[in-house]
């Protein structure tokens, strides 16, 4: 299974770790690797790459497995689901809090972040532009990067969590 998300700017590594700990509260073994990270451009959204891999061991020697990796851009991404064994436990935690709860808080906008200056998704329909010439509101106030406390990793103006890490942001 699988669902692509368009439209949002989405904090990946927030979104990974809260699905992470969405498999190690229902008790499941669960570890993150992260695949690949494209090099931060200021201009550029950031590419992507984690999987999570989240084991249920049952009676008998029976063990669940499932795979899930979240690849993409921040406002271009995709979550993919793969089963190995997987019985109704498992299959109850897929459909109802992956692919029911941790969706509302995607189009909620709870790992919603801030877009880096100068990059654009488009004007959004019903939106004004200003006349050319004059500058918009983000190009007449100066911002700085915002330094994470957890890694020291230098964040576009405006990020509300780590891009690097996922740590909250002031």
């Amino acid at each position: 299974m699988q669902k692509t998300y368009t439209g949002r700017y989405v904090n990946i590594p927030l979104l990974v770790q809260e699905i992470n700990n969405m498999f190690l509260s229902e008790g499941w073994e669960s570890q993150v690797q992260q695949l690949s990270m494209g090099m931060m451009q200021p201009t550029m959204p950031q590419y992507a790459d984690y999987e999570i891999r989240a084991i249920k061991r049952g009676h008998l020697h029976h063990v669940e497995t499932v795979i899930v990796r979240v690849k993409g851009y921040p406002n271009d991404f995709t979550i993919i689901v793969e089963e190995e064994h997987i019985g109704p436990v498992g299959r109850e935690l897929i459909n109802r809090r992956l692919f029911g709860n941790i969706d509302k808080q995607i189009n909620d906008g709870l790992f919603d972040m801030q877009m880096p200056m100068g990059m654009q998704m488009g004007p959004q329909p019903g939106t004004i532009q200003p006349p050319m010439g004059q500058p918009t509101p983000q190009q007449s106030m100066p911002q700085t990067q915002i330094r994470c406390p957890q890694c020291g990793y230098m964040n576009p103006p405006g990020a509300k969590f780590c891009l690097n890490c996922g740590t909250k942001l002031m």
